[in-house]
Order: C-alpha cells, then sequence, then structure tokens
C-alpha cells in the first residue's frame, strides 16, 4: 500500500490508527535502554537490591519515553506538514544523543547532559570560551565535534527517513487507544512498583541511583529532609562597606618578609608521599600542616575565590568583577602596606574573569604578571617551567629582597595531566591519552590515568625543589612566608567519579595545606587547629606579618594562631558562574551534605534539603533534623542570619 509524502494519512488508514517507524524507535529504545541500564549497575561496585531495582525501571522508563516519542511522531505525520514532522525526527536525534552523551557526563562529572546544555546557555561568550580552553581541548578539536554533532543530527534524519520507507513497506500499525493504554499501563506499573519495592533502597542510594535514569527521577520520589531557616543566607556586604572595616593600626609594619603562595591544580593530600612527591613532603613535614585542610570548593574558580577574598564559597557569583572592582581585600590591604605584587600564571587566570576579580579593574593591584604565551609553550608543564623560572629570577633582584609577594599558579597536574615524557616519567604503565568514554565506561585502566597524575605530580615537586633550593640562597629567603595549596582534589573513582567538579568528596576537597613562617620561630605559636580551609590562608599570613589579628570583621576565615576558632568548614560544589547551591559543612568528624531549595536564588532560600551526613571515611552515618541541629546548628546560625 502506497503512503503519501504529505499531508494528512492515506484515506485507506483511518485516523485512529498509527503506522510507526519501528526500526528506528526500536533502535532508540535498546541503545537508551542499555545505556542506563549499564548505568545503572556501574553505580556501585557491589550487587545491592537498588542496581536491579533501577535497572528495571531503567528499561521502563525507556520504553515510556519511545512510546511518548512515538504518539507524538504519529500526530505530527498526519496533521502537520512534512517539515514540521522532519524538524521532529531531528530533535529526537537530538533527544537520542543526550542520552548517549549523558552517560560520560553524570559518570565523570555527576552532571547530566541537559543540566550541562542549561548552564552552558546562560554563560557569556567569554566564560563559554574559558570553559572550552579549561578542558585542554583544542578549538579546533570542539569546532571538529561541533560539526560533527550537526552532521551526525542530519544524518539522523536520513536514517529516520530511510528506515520510514521500509517500514511504510513492511507496516506494522496500531491504534491510539491501545498506544494510550500502554502508556497507561506502564506508567502504573512503575509507580506499584516504587511504592512496593522502593522503601528497600536507602536515601542515599536514591540520590545516587536516580542519577542513572533517563529522566534522573522516579515517579513518586520519597520526600527529603528539609531543615527550615528562620533567615536566608546572609547577603554579603558591598566592596565599599569592607573597606571601611579596615583597621588603620595595620598599615604600619616594623618588618615586610617576603610571601610566597604556590596554588597547584588539583592536588591531593594524600598524593604527597616521598615516592611522588618529595620534595612537598619534605616541606610538608618540616613545617606546619594540618589533619584536615579542606579547599572551599571542588572547582577552581570558587576555591580561588575564597582564597582571595577569604569568603565563604556560597558567596561566588554574587561577587562579581563588574560590581566589586578593587579586586581581593587581602592582596589590597598588603598594598597599603608597602608590598609589591607579582603573579606568575601557567593556568589561565582568565577563567572566570578571575585575573579582575583577584587583581581588580585593570589589573591594577599586580605590579607585575606573567602569563607565557600558550603558543609558544603549549604544553602546561612548559608553562609552569617557565613560571618558576621567572618566579627564581624575580625573587633574587638585588635591589629588593623583602616586601613583595609572589603568587604562583602552576597548571601541570590540572587533566589531562602535563609533564615532560622523556624526562620525568616515573610512574608505569600510563595512558598515552585519557579516553574519557572508555574511563566512564569502566574503571579498568584506572592505574594508567592515576600513573598520569603521578607523573605530573612528580614533576611539579621537581620545580618546587626548584624553588626551595633557590629559597636558601637569597638574603631575605630565610624570613620569607611559604604557603603552599592545592585549589581542590581530584578523584579517581574512589566514590565514583573522576577527576573534579563533581562531588565533594574527601578526595576532592581534602588538599595539601603548610605553612613556613620564616625561621619558624611561630610554628608552635599555632592554636590547636586541625581544621583548616583556603579561607584562613590571607587571615593567617596577615596575623604573622601584623603581629595581631586585626580583621576579623572584614575576612570570614580565621587566622590558625588564633585561640577560639569557628570549628566548621563550608565546601561549595560547582556551580559555573552562578552561586554554588550544593554544599557541605564540616566540623572535623562529620559533615552535612545539603542543598538550598531555590537552587536558582540560594539568598532567598528558607529550607536546606538534606542529602546526607558522612564521616571522615566518606561513609554514611544515620541522622535527624534533632541531631543535624546539635551538630551543626551554630554554623547554619553563622551563614543564615538577619
Amino acid at each position: 500500500m502506497e503512503v503519501k509524502e504529505e499531508g494528512p494519512a492515506s484515506p485507506s488508514l483511518p485516523l485512529y490508527q498509527i503506522r510507526f517507524n519501528y526500526l528506528f524507535f526500536g533502535s532508540y529504545f535498546l541503545v537508551a535502554a542499555a545505556i542506563h541500564i549499564l548505568h545503572a549497575f556501574l553505580v556501585e561496585p557491589q550487587p545491592t537490591f537498588s542496581r536491579f531495582f533501577f535497572a528495571g525501571y531503567a528499561l521502563m522508563q525507556c520504553a515510556l519515553e519511545t512510546c511518548i516519542l512515538i504518539l507524538i511522531a504519529a500526530i505530527f505525520r498526519q496533521f502537520l506538514p512534512r517539515f514540521f514532522y522532519l524538524s521532529y525526527a531531528a530533535l529526537i536525534f537530538i533527544l537520542f544523543l543526550g542520552h548517549v552523551i549523558d552517560f560520560p557526563l553524570v559518570r565523570l562529572m555527576d552532571m547530566s547532559f541537559w543540566f550541562a546544555l542549561h548552564f552552558v546557555s546562560q554563560e557569556s561568550y567569554q566564560n563559554f570560551m574559558e570553559l572550552l580552553y579549561a578542558s585542554n581541548v583544542s578549538l579546533f578539536v570542539w569546532g571538529a565535534a561541533g560539526l560533527a554533532a550537526l552532521g551526525i543530527i542530519l544524518g539522523g534524519v536520513w536514517i529516520f527517513r530511510s528506515t520510514e520507507k521500509w517500514t511504510d513497506r513492511h507496516p506494522i500499525s496500531t491504534t491510539y487507544p491501545f498506544l494510550i493504554a500502554i502508556m497507561c499501563t506502564m506508567t502504573l506499573f512503575m509507580v506499584s512498583w516504587e511504592s512496593s519495592a522502593g522503601h528497600l533502597t536507602s536515601a542515599t542510594q536514591m540520590e545516587m541511583y536516580q542519577k542513572s535514569l533517563p529522566w534522573k527521577t522516579t515517579f513518586t520520589p520519597p520526600p527529603q529532609e528539609q531543615f527550615r531557616l528562620d533567615y536566608a543566607l546572609k547577603i554579603p556586604e558591598e566592596e565599599q562597606d569592607a573597606l571601611r572595616s579596615l583597621d588603620s593600626r595595620a598599615f604600619s609594619l616594623a618588618r615586610r618578609p617576603d610571601i610566597y603562595l604556590f596554588i597547584v591544580e588539583s592536588l591531593r593530600e594524600d598524593f604527597i608521599t616521598e615516592a611522588h612527591a618529595p620534595n612537598l613532603h619534605a616541606f610538608r613535614n618540616d613545617n606546619i600542616h594540618f589533619d584536615l585542610a579542606l579547599s572551599n570548593a571542588n572547582a577552581t574558580q570558587i576555591s580561588w575565590f575564597s582564597i582571595f577574598f577569604s569568603k565563604f564559597p556560597l558567596y561566588w557569583g554574587k561577587i562579581k568583577p563588574e560590581n566589586w572592582k578593587g579586586g581581593s581585600i587581602p592582596l589590597k590591604m598588603l598594598k597599603k602596606m608597602g608590598y609589591k605584587i607579582h603573579a606568575f600564571s601557567s593556568s589561565r587566570l582568565g577563567y572566570y574573569q578571575m585575573d579582575h576579580m583577584i587583581f581588580g579593574e585593570a589589573k591594577y593591584l599586580a605590579d607585575t604578571l606573567f602569563l607565557p604565551d600558550e603558543e609558544e609553550f603549549e604544553e602546561p608543564y612548559q608553562r609552569d617551567q617557565i613560571a618558576i623560572e621567572k618566579l627564581v629570577q624575580e625573587m633574587k633582584d638585588p635591589n629588593e629582597s623583602s616586601g613583595r609577594v609572589f603568587l604562583v599558579f602552576l597548571d601541570a597536574t590540572h587533566l589531562d595531566y602535563s609533564w615532560p615524557k622523556e624526562t620525568f616519567s616515573r610512574f608505569h604503565p600510563f595512558e598515552e591519552k585519557i579516553n574519557y568514554f572508555k574511563a566512564a565506561l569502566s574503571n579498568q585502566g584506572l592505574d594508567g590515568i592515576k600513573n598520569r597524575y603521578r607523573n605530573a605530580l612528580y614533576f611539579v615537586d621537581s620545580l618546587m625543589g626548584q624553588f626551595f633550593n633557590a629559597l636558601q640562597q637569597y638574603p631575605g629567603g630565610k624570613e620569607a612566608v611559604v604557603v603552599v595549596t592545592g585549589d581542590h582534589g581530584e578523584e579517581f573513582y574512589e566514590h565514583g567519579h573522576l577527576f573534579h567538579a563533581s562531588s565533594l568528596t574527601r578526595q576532592q576537597t581534602h588538599v595539601p595545606l603548610y605553612y613556613r613562617f620564616g625561621s619558624n620561630e611561630w610554628k608552635g605559636k599555632k592554636a590547636p587547629c586541625e581544621l583548616t580551609s583556603h579561607m584562613d590562608i590571607f587571615p593567617t599570613v596577615l596575623h604573622y606579618v601584623i603581629g595581631e589579628d586585626l580583621f576579623g570583621q572584614v575576612l570570614q576565615g580565621q587566622s590558625i594562631f588564633k585561640e577560639d576558632r569557628w570549628p566548621y568548614v563550608v565546601a561549595a560544589r560547582f556551580n559555573a558562574s552562578r552561586a554554588p547551591y550544593e554544599f557541605f559543612i564540616h566540623n572535623g568528624e562529620h559533615k552535612m551534605m545539603a542543598r538550598f531549595n531555590d537552587e536558582r536564588d540560594i539568598f532567598n532560600s528558607k529550607a536546606l534539603q538534606i542529602i546526607s551526613a558522612k564521616n571522615l571515611h566518606e561513609e554514611n552515618i544515620a541522622y535527624d533534623l534533632t541531631s543535624l541541629k546539635e551538630h551543626f546548628g551554630e554554623a547554619i546560625d553563622h551563614l543564615c542570619g538577619p
């Protein structure tokens, strides 16, 4: 029977009947179901009932989604012009690609394809370009990928049309009532199955497994614990208000020791061993370090913000360069004290306009700013190397031996990890190039990825060794302040994800934070501080330089020398340029994972959704609202108030 190409269906086919492209939609269902079932089986290393429950649920959601797409396709084909029908076919193929891309994105970044599209669509052109640069994938490859995606979508329309011609010649038909009845039956089955067996899945498992589903939720998800807030999150003070609070006693210094701050990309504390990083390991043991030092975020831009502003990471996105033009208040204070500021960065400081955030409008706070040419030095390790060479050259300036701040940003340990393979390949075997889709499918080959990281770390450590040697040889070196930290950590599937920016696990937030104060005369003065974070770096350095703690009203971090310290750390999860809505509060023994109920405006949220409570080993622990208030109520009151 010949089927007409345009307009409504053939008169020989009643309007209530449907002929559908069973080859295309059948393939769509099989591939999507296979992806999400596989994802459910990869969530946890040990078999559990939840794994089978969510694998079955994913299968049913894929079947229901396919039926919905068939129904809409039939309506478009029968009642709309051909152009709309083929445009719909293109949208179906985009949805199909969404399922394919969603799998590695959730596995690696804990971020769905649709969430990624949403936040990218809200980014400025400059931020979008910086995200591409930060991926360590060339713009040429990104451009080729974009063209390939467009070609795949157009090819998908051709596949849809070709298979449709075949299925029209070998038709299988159904009716609207029957298809709707099937959809209703599947929906009722999922709801009843969930109500009878869903309670066997814990809330924490539910949080993990839902992300493996096509729709990222079940029909009747269990209600999350709500921590009601008496007040919303405090609004950060304006720039001029902060400046008025400065204590003038701080700006007449008897001495100005040089200050060195090293921020190394993706640096994990437990990797600082004698084998992986002998120079940093020795520096750690000889100087001040902590049982638990945490980054204030699992992403670079928020961590840098908390370091240089000494503010809670939740204020990232609220304080922006267009309305805060003066840059970092701690750096501004140091400039007012007579310090000169020199920055050396292998990292792209233009990432989220952090150069303007840190150094102010026109980067006026930086006396010198050295950024290696990326065209001349393509590899991050090369840029790290030249940055350290320039640092050593500057620190040996015979005309100056004090009164300088050196800020050094190193990038070789950023994925996909960079080092001179001919001379620093100490750890074998290593992956020649990280295959992200393969890594998402399995943790086999993980040692090869970790060895890439180890080799990059070993190289960065050698650069730190060069600096430590140079520090001993120039006159001001003995009195200098040296701080070494990482912007965040790095995960290697210890808790289901790779790299960083995906979750707030210990591996992604436990970083080195080491201090050396001159000849270590203050090492014994450190208060019993075993829990600290990035926010405490500049309050600590200023306390040491001035001799007393004068900025408690201006900086939200606290000096490690302060006796009566606020005993909590707040860390926030990556949310692109917007204020982060997911975070944890850590008290040194346990942490509460939560998110603001209004993700779009955390400063108007009046409740927290509790995700989980964990111990130091990232194990889930039982909790109720009473126990959370007992352990974290003081911290929440500090963050949220009138």
